[in-house]
């Protein structure tokens, strides 16, 4: 399998849903989606980062943990500016685009692990091994939020001004806090009159942040391991550990913010008529975002996150 890659920058439209086939029948919900990066996702946005802070300090491989998404984006940019991958997938994952991985040139590991304890094995690796480290919550992570900013940026310009909502989905909490620190950082430079009220959308089968928010917590819950619910619809959102967990629950409470748990169900539901009705491929735990700006958003401005699915 042949893949070609391109050195093509991360962003993505704001779509109008009134201006496509209007599946969720809302004048004021706008689409960020994300699906029209190089891999389909907003990952493309950290990856690229990583890969070119990889190189400046000299290294020649840059590892990542990851239930898919992430890994493909790594490896896909890896590729692009000639350094090696080396990515870390639970063997147990149904959606790891793993061919598309390989095919990138990645070494790939897999481990009959849960996505945490991958993400410790592979720090683990590249600390032994000398490899630039990826994985969420490593000494790089603020690489991450800088990229995921870019999105609040990109929300209000195209925009014009800062929404009333902003639904994300959740499950590192990583996303979700970038895209609040970029808006913070309008605000306080004055651009922005105000920030956003975020939405977080997780899975039903378990995750720390919005378990956390459900609960009236201030600080961050890690969940029994033994009590997540993983399936082929959640992987990108189940967690018992969110390694910005805490960050992004203090988003939504400083913003007063919303967040539930979708089933899956819902998801399935919600991606299919995207692809359907607006002709969008949406990943069913991204549709999760949609789901509640539905719930919470209906009569405001909301921006609404999407993730592509797999290509």
């Amino acid at each position: 399998m042949e893949v070609e890659t391109e050195d093509k920058p991360p962003g993505s439209p704001l779509i109008r849903d009134f201006d496509i086939g209007n599946y969720l029948a809302n004048y004021n919900f706008f689409l960020k989606y994300e699906g029209v990066n190089p891999t389909g996702t907003q990952k493309d946005r950290i990856s690229k980062k990583h890969v070119e802070n990889a190189i400046e300090k000299g290294y020649e491989t840059i590892s990542v943990a990851t239930c898919g998404n992430y890994g493909a984006s790594i490896a896909y940019y890896a590729r692009a500016m000639g350094i090696k991958a080396v990515v870390g997938i639970p063997s147990e994952y149904s959606n790891s685009r793993y061919a598309e991985i390989a095919a990138y040139g990645a070494e790939v590991i897999e481990k009959p692990l849960k996505y945490e304890e991958m993400v410790e094995h592979i720090r683990d690796q590249a600390d032994r091994n000398g490899w630039y480290d990826a994985s969420p919550g490593s000494q790089n992570k603020d690489i991450d939020i800088a990229g995921y900013s870019e999105i609040a940026y990109e929300i209000y310009d195209q925009l014009g001004f800062a929404p009333d909502y902003v639904s994300v989905p959740v499950g590192n909490g990583t996303t979700m806090y970038g895209i609040y620190y970029g808006f913070l950082k309008l605000m306080r430079s004055g651009r922005s009159d105000k920030i956003p009220s975020f939405i977080g959308a997780s899975t039903a089968g378990g995750n720390p942040v919005v378990y956390s928010f459900m609960n009236g917590f201030r600080r961050i819950v890690e969940l029994d391991q033994n009590s997540i619910v993983e399936t082929h619809s959640n992987e990108p959102l189940i967690a018992y550990r969110s390694y910005d967990g805490q960050r992004a629950l203090d988003a939504l409470y400083k913003t007063n913010g919303k967040a539930s748990y979708v089933s899956d169900e819902e998801m399935v539901n919600m991606s299919r008529g995207f692809r359907e009705i607006d002709h969008l491929s949406v990943l069913p735990a991204s549709a999760s975002a949609a789901v509640t700006a539905l719930k919470y958003a209906a009569d405001n401005i909301c921006v609404i996150v999407l993730t592509g699915s797999d290509k």
